[in-house]
């Protein structure tokens, strides 16, 4: 299944990583599994290293190298950040919204948790 978690706000981000963490540990056949999380607006400051959201998305990427995170690139650049000081298992896409619309158009599973 190909399944694409949105994050808009910062608030949550951990409770999209618990449901990215136990439907992968729920899913019959994980490793045929697509999970891309996108973060968008004030989500994208949970990604900074040193955050501890950042650390807890980089572990669980460790642990399933189905998981692809992006974050948007407007967002990155309203709040000021570079990708630099992002978690290095991040994707920088142009804008969230697009992606968004792209992937459920080519069937991806939208979830907003």
């Amino acid at each position: 299944m190909r399944i694409v978690f949105h994050v808009p706000e910062l608030s949550r981000s951990i409770p999209c990583l618990n449901n990215v963490r136990n439907y992968l540990n729920q899913a019959t056949e994980a490793q045929e599994e697509s999970v891309q999380v996108i973060f968008n607006a004030d989500a994208v400051k949970g990604l900074v290293r040193g955050e501890e959201s950042a650390e807890r998305w980089r572990i669980l990427c460790d642990q399933h190298a189905c998981i692809q995170l992006s974050v948007c690139n407007n967002s990155l650049k309203g709040y000021s950040l570079t990708p630099e000081q992002l978690i290095d298992t991040i994707r920088v896409i142009p804008a969230a919204v697009v992606t968004l619309v792209e992937l459920q158009h080519q069937g991806w599973i939208y979830i907003r948790p």
